[in-house]
């Protein structure tokens, strides 16, 4: 019986040993989708016009495109998310990022706990 209980002790430990080394799981969603939950993402916290839509979604889909060329490369990836920000302020405007950066690190409901959210923040 005590052969049993370490047996079942030591596979369950070997499966959660295994579990944890596996690579984190990326949710696959194609860059229009991204955009458009990036962009209900900001609207939570200052009014997108038509013309941000348009401009946002652009911005988005061409960072998603941009990621996905990375590939593997942390660098280049770091370097996309780099000049991602700029981006999203001249499309929104200064006085609204600003807006926005404020709102969002004021709400307490963000799920990301401290830091910024990745994506949305400088």
């Amino acid at each position: 019986m005590k052969k049993f209980i370490l047996t079942i002790t030591v596979v369950m430990f070997a499966i959660g040993a295994s579990a944890q080394m596996q690579p984190a799981q990326r949710r696959n969603v194609d860059p229009a989708t991204f955009a458009k939950e990036r962009i209900a993402d900001i609207a939570k916290y200052v009014t997108v016009t038509k013309e941000d839509s348009t401009k946002l979604h652009k911005v988005y889909e061409d960072m998603q495109k941009e990621m996905a060329s990375a590939g593997q490369d942390r660098e280049k990836f770091m370097k996309i998310r780099e000049t991602f920000h700029p981006k999203i302020e001249a499309a929104l405007g200064a006085e609204k990022y600003k807006t926005y950066l404020e709102k969002l690190e004021a709400d307490p409901n963000r799920q990301r706990r401290g830091g910024r959210p990745a994506g949305n923040a400088r």
